[in-house]
Parts: structure tokens; C-alpha cells; sequence
């Protein structure tokens, strides 16, 4: 039976994926370590096309949690950050106290 750890990747590769996957929609992402996370961060500018909103979204949801900033005085950003250890997993089953 395959377990949480198992189905989702190392946070290192995501990290790169998200990173390699931004900077292809023409966003410049910027790596920053936290001491309990890594983030990707990255300018978006008001020129983004809404095309590649889809490809970005897709993007942020490879992360632990993620968001958008949009201000008037700072512009738009997106981050995408990653814990830098994984969760605990749970150890009850799913399902586990479903009735038949």
C-alpha cells in the first residue's frame, strides 16, 4: 500500500519544478530560505498575460501552501513555499472509521 511519503515528490524537486516552471511563463522567481521553509517567490507584472494564469495556478498547486499579494504600492507577487520537512503523516488509515 503506498503511503503519504510516497506520493508526493521531495520538496527539493518541487521547488525546482515550480522555479523552472515560472520562469518559462516569463516570471523571474527568486529562491528564499526560511529556517522552517523555502519559498519561491516572483514579481508579476501587470502586463502578465491571462493566458498563462492556468500554467501558473497548476505551478503553485505543486507547493505546501502558496499565495498572491496585490498591491498598488508593491505590485503583484506570487509565492509558493515548501516545508523544509515534511509533515508528520497521519497514522490513522483514510476511511478508517467509515461505517459500511
Amino acid at each position: 500500500m503506498a503511503t503519504e511519503d510516497s506520493l508526493v515528490p521531495p520538496p527539493e524537486s518541487r521547488i525546482a519544478e515550480v522555479a523552472t516552471g515560472l520562469t518559462a511563463v516569463g516570471l523571474r522567481p527568486k529562491r528564499i530560505e526560511y529556517r522552517d521553509h523555502t519559498s519561491v517567490e516572483a514579481a508579476v507584472p501587470r502586463s502578465f498575460p491571462d493566458a498563462s494564469w492556468p500554467q501558473v495556478l497548476a505551478l503553485l498547486a505543486e507547493a505546501d501552501w502558496f499565495g498572491l499579494a496585490d498591491s498598488s504600492a508593491r505590485g503583484r507577487s506570487l509565492w509558493a513555499a515548501f516545508h523544509n520537512n515534511a509533515p508528520a503523516a497521519s497514522t490513522t488509515a483514510e476511511g478508517a472509521n467509515d461505517q459500511p
